[in-house]
């Protein structure tokens, strides 16, 4: 992350959005759990700091500055994280003398703007135009309110004054672990890890599942799955993240031979099954998916439905109105975008998409046709063959290469 010049800032601080709307306990509970989060990375990363919440900011004292702020961004629930200096109101005006020059290295114009709580005998239009004239003084910079080049901000605080530059912005969203675990059934494709991170913006910790069924080939599907993970990781700061495989390919070959056309239904239905009872073990409420209306023949309205009656938990889509340009947009935003990209392989043979769709999948599947389509299938023998073969992947796959 760039920040102005070789500065000498004091820590970061972090601004929370929606947070502040929450009623007084729920606030608290959540701001609680926003420093725990950001505690947590810090200290994963080794980084000496003291953490505090004033006047709804997370200020954070470290000599990390670098660390702290590439960390910090990537909290959910924060909007923005900056580098600060904080001095007393007394000395504000000295500062700014003495400092603007550094802080509007090779800018052409300026801006300064000021944010004010507490009784002061000033305004923060006051504040800003004296700070702007002494800034102007001193670099003979042009003033610029719509379009600077650079903008200094000022936060005073009854008698402290917190000033930044920059506002790297944050994924915002609510503090992960604070809406409870959800199952999220990721292939590894762009779309599901973009579900998994939405979900994650709204407060769920996540728990990733993985249908493994590579038909011969080289692992490359549960290889393309794990980088995948190695970067959600990143972004699940605060919770733990166990990471789950089971075997799924007996399920397709028992699909294929009895109702060719109907197997991604079919296939659907008992990842469903797999994913609600992987729930049952660890706490989740609901099962998160990637499906996009319409995108796939499988993803139909009539076929979701279908495919919806399978679990007994809510099946959570918050992909489900986004094209596949915005899919990708978002993946490359967080980073999927090239893992998910990798080539997946079966056999010798690169493939795009699933080794068992049909060559003409059914697009508006009736439930009373797929329930007696299963009722010639030992459903319950699959299931168990797929739930006993649950595994849990150890966190030295997920370590950096």
């Amino acid at each position: 992350m760039e920040m102005s010049s070789e500065f000498e800032w004091d820590g970061v601080l972090a601004a929370y959005g929606e947070i502040a709307i929450k009623s007084d306990v729920v606030r608290r509970r959540f701001v609680r759990k926003l420093m725990s989060n950001i505690a947590t990375g810090l200290k994963s990363l080794g980084a000496e700091f003291k953490i505090r919440h004033k006047w709804s900011r997370i200020i954070i004292n470290t000599p990390f500055v670098g660390e702290a702020l590439s960390l910090v961004s990537r909290i959910f629930g924060v909007v923005y994280a900056s580098p600060f200096k904080l001095v007393s109101l007394s000395e504000l005006k000295d500062f700014i003398k003495s400092s603007s020059p550094k802080l509007l290295e090779n800018a052409e114009s300026f801006a300064v703007r000021v944010r004010r709580t507490g009784t002061h005998p000033f305004t923060s239009l006051d504040l800003e135009r004296e700070l702007g004239a002494i800034v102007k003084e001193e670099t003979n910079l042009k003033v610029s309110l719509d379009n600077p080049d650079k903008t200094i901000f000022v936060e005073v605080r009854d008698d402290e004054c917190y000033i930044f530059m920059n506002k790297f912005r944050g994924p915002g969203g609510l503090p992960l672990g604070t809406a409870g675990k959800v199952i999220c059934l990721i292939s590894g494709g762009i779309d599901s890890p973009v579900a998994a991170w939405l979900m994650m913006r709204r407060g769920c910790s996540i728990i990733p599942l993985f249908a493994y069924f590579p038909r011969g080939g080289d692992e490359s599907d549960l290889k393309r799955f794990i980088e995948v993970i190695k970067i959600l990781k990143k972004w699940h700061i605060g919770e733990e993240m166990p990471v789950y495989i089971y075997k799924h390919e007996h399920n397709l070959i028992a699909f294929r031979k009895i109702a060719l056309k109907y197997t991604c239904i079919l296939c659907r239905r008992m990842m469903y099954r797999v994913a609600n009872e992987l729930a049952k073990r660890t706490g989740a409420k609901a099962i998160v998916t990637g499906e996009n209306l319409a995108q796939v023949a499988s993803q139909t309205l009539y076929n979701l439905r279908v495919i919806d009656q399978a679990s007994e938990l809510p099946v959570l889509r918050p992909m489900i109105g986004f094209n596949k340009e915005e899919s990708i947009r978002l993946a490359k935003k967080i980073g999927t975008y090239e893992a998910s990209c990798m080539r997946v392989t079966s056999g010798c043979t690169p493939i795009k998409g699933c080794w068992a769709r049909p060559p003409k999948p059914v697009t508006k599947a009736e439930l009373e046709e797929v329930l007696e389509l299963e009722s010639k299938l030992n459903i319950d023998d699959l299931l168990n063959r797929s739930v006993e073969s649950i595994r849990q992947l150890p966190d030295s796959y997920f370590k950096a290469s």
